[in-house]
């Protein structure tokens, strides 16, 4: 899937300098991605006649991250932004647009269903460095809590990019700490 950046950012719009800072493959690819990523959402959990992608909403997904990273970068001295940085502002704008869609209105499971993707999206980035070594039972649950209670603050609370990224930041230093207690001497 090929996407003209004219579509995401239109050239006569107040945004073009977006284009001019980022270039447009790394917003078309990011785009592109995003738009994978739920696509295969909506076929893994068979969501497909249900929901849609909405092209508008991800326009804006892509655009108000882009617009966020801009302003951070110079504000906080950054050169190249930091992986929990790029999901939790990504995953706050999925958030707050709502890309997946109801085909109709009448089918309550699907209310959260943008909720779900988000936390599947993080847990996926939290884990993907330990997709060797299977959870073992007895740390299980404390995953599946963390899980679900993602969830739920994503649905029910106040969150912000800089909180979710909070999460996220959390979640690593617990790995970092968890390993370092296994490899004493």
């Amino acid at each position: 899937m090929l996407v003209d950046i004219d579509t995401i950012i239109p050239k006569n719009g107040s945004y073009v300098y977006l284009i001019n800072e980022f270039g447009e493959e790394k917003i078309t690819s990011r785009y592109e991605h995003l738009y994978l990523l739920l696509k295969d959402f909506i076929e893994q959990k068979q969501y497909g006649e249900y929901v849609d992608i909405s092209i508008v909403n991800l326009n804006h997904i892509i655009v108000d991250y882009f617009v966020d990273i801009s302003r951070l970068k110079p504000f906080q001295e950054i050169k190249l932004v930091n992986e929990p940085k790029i999901h939790a502002y990504l995953a706050n704008w999925i958030l707050r647009h709502k890309p997946l869609q109801q085909k109709n209105n009448d089918n309550e499971s699907m209310v959260f269903v943008n909720e779900e993707f988000v936390t599947d999206y993080i847990l996926s980035y939290l884990l993907k460095e330990i997709t060797d070594y299977p959870l073992l039972d007895e740390r299980r649950e404390s995953v599946e809590e963390f899980a679900k209670t993602m969830r739920y603050y994503f649905q029910y609370r106040s969150f912000t990019a800089q909180s979710i990224e909070l999460m996220l930041l959390s979640f690593i230093a617990g790995r970092g700490f968890q390993y370092s207690v296994d490899n004493q001497k």
